[in-house]
């Protein structure tokens, strides 16, 4: 029970962080580019950061079930597809990043929940 009373703390304190911060969409506080890849959930309710300028290098927030932490962008545009129903699929990670991907694939979760270089949704 103790991991929700300090799921419960940081959802409060994120929410009074953004409810009294002021953002500007401009010059540092700006989103960098890139998206968040698909994070494993971090059940701990990590706050590393609030916004992406909070993150060092190109490095951009990303939500992580609960928690907010700092993660290297998914090079390709596009989104992962969700994986709704288990599918079939190789139960080994084929790729880590969008850069082992041909073309416009992307570094997506398969299946098995592992990686796998997969068509993106646009």
């Amino acid at each position: 029970m103790p991991a929700c009373r300090l799921c419960l703390l940081a959802a409060g304190l994120l929410l009074g962080l953004l409810l009294f911060t002021p953002i500007s969409v401009t010059g540092a506080d700006a989103e960098k580019p890139g998206e968040c890849p698909q994070l494993e959930p971090i059940t701990d309710c990590v706050l590393e950061c609030t916004l992406d300028k909070d993150c060092a290098d190109n490095r951009k927030c990303c939500q992580a079930g609960c928690s907010s932490v700092c993660s290297k962008p998914n090079e390709k545009q596009g989104t992962c597809p969700s994986v709704d129903i288990p599918k079939l699929g190789l139960c080994e990670d084929q790729c880590q990043v969008d850069s082992q991907c041909s073309g416009n694939m992307k570094c997506c979760r398969n299946g098995c929940g592992k990686m796998a270089c997969t068509t993106p949704k646009f």
